[in-house]
């Protein structure tokens, strides 16, 4: 009689099998994450990599994704993102220039595959791989910008402080997100600290501000656990708010530029409040005028708007506002399709949270007050940093509404 293997034995086998395996998915999407991430960040500050070259990367992302998986995600927000995108297209037909809307159209296109990429990974893989991933790729992006222009140690030529912020904000979100999946967070949380830093270093007035205020409104909706978490990290916080505040004290270049950062913040609650230019800051009337022509247009045509770029290609430059551009590039259409996204997203959070709370939700909440504050004088209805914020808050808010996650 033949020997028979121990069933103790086998299944020793099979569970070393299955560890390695995991193991390996766990690289593998990591590295995945890193690459995409590592890519729009990168797409940010150099014009080397274009928008046509973050679209190929992400195209074989999403085919090396298909082979291993064989499906992706797609929700409701991503179809009333891609109707957008499929309007604008539409909107070629009564386009003036049509080289000129291509500056929208490819990163727009770019957009609902990061919304997928990333919707896809979080829906399918390990989430803390992802997230992970996601952080390694904007550090390794970010560090690559400090190296080659010097900022936040100088400012380099032709600073382009919203679109930089907007990137820090990406790993802001990113970090937060990953230290929700980790009982330790301490590292991470000096590296919020440390990116927060950088976004009071970029001047930007509404990042700063729609942080604020994603994190007031975050506090108020959400009070009790915003206090326990509040509670729990105050030591920390305060230790690493003095060692930071010491390093930054004692390099005269970050000293003058967190100064620079909060006068510039100071400055823009005393236009907000003002309504009017104010000493420091000199745009709020041109703004002002964008705004009024960009309706003064739209009420012309409401409905279907003028086409795609119509506001740059009559005024020389955009609205410097979302509602304005989509107003007035596409109309009402454009308007709804975009801020329809956002109100699915809340009522995705309302659905789930039924009376409960948890970190992730309190995040998602800020965020969305934080890019909404934003769209109001920014034009982000193309941004891939806010496409892989949708990305990965749709996915891990349907995984918790259908198996209540914690």
């Amino acid at each position: 009689m033949g020997h028979m293997p121990e069933p103790f034995a086998v299944d020793q086998n099979a569970s070393g099998h299955a560890w390695i395996n995991g193991i390996v998915a766990r690289l593998c999407t990591f590295l995945m994450a890193v690459v995409a991430s590592f890519a729009v960040t990168l797409s940010a500050y150099t014009e080397a990599f274009s928008a046509t070259h973050v679209g190929a990367v992400l195209v074989l992302l999403i085919a090396l994704h298909l082979v291993w998986i064989s499906r992706f995600t797609w929700q409701r927000e991503f179809t009333l993102y891609a109707c957008l995108v499929g309007y604008m297209f539409i909107a070629l037909l009564w386009t003036r220039d049509v080289g000129l809307a291509m500056n929208t159209l490819l990163p727009a296109v770019n957009c609902i595959l990061v919304m997928i990429f990333f919707g896809s990974l979080i829906s399918f893989h390990n989430i803390p791989a992802v997230l992970a991933g996601a952080l390694f790729g904007f550090v390794g992006g970010a560090a690559l910008y400090t190296l080659t222009q010097g900022f936040p140690f100088s400012y380099p030529q032709d600073f382009s402080y919203n679109a930089i912020a907007g990137m820090y904000l990406f790993g802001l979100f990113v970090t937060l997100m990953y230290s929700c999946f980790r009982r330790s967070a301490g590292i991470l949380l000096a590296v919020t600290v440390v990116i927060l830093l950088h976004i009071v270093a970029t001047t930007s007035i509404k990042t700063n501000l729609g942080i604020a205020l994603g994190l007031l409104a975050a506090a108020i909706m959400y009070f009790r656990h915003f206090g326990r978490l509040l509670r729990s990290k105050i030591l920390l916080l305060l230790v690493l708010g003095g060692g930071l505040g010491f390093a930054v004290a004692s390099n005269d270049m970050l000293l003058d530029a967190m100064g620079r950062g909060v006068q510039r913040v100071t400055v823009g609650v005393q236009v907000l409040q003002a309504r009017d230019n104010v000493a420091g800051y000199s745009a709020f009337e041109q703004r002002d005028y964008w705004r009024q022509v960009g309706i003064d247009g739209w009420k012309l045509n409401p409905v279907f708007g003028y086409g795609t770029e119509a506001f740059r290609t009559d005024y020389g430059i955009t609205s410097h506002s979302t509602p304005i551009d989509l107003l007035y590039n596409y109309g009402l259409i454009g308007l709804v399709l975009f801020y329809s996204v956002f109100v699915s997203l809340l009522w995705r959070l309302f659905i789930v949270d039924r009376g409960r709370s948890s970190s992730q939700r309190v995040l998602i909440f800020a965020g969305v007050v934080c890019y909404v504050f934003i769209s109001i004088s920014g034009t982000l209805h193309y941004n891939s940093f806010l496409a892989a914020f949708l990305g990965i808050s749709v996915a891990l808010l349907t995984m918790q509404a259908g198996a209540r996650l914690p």
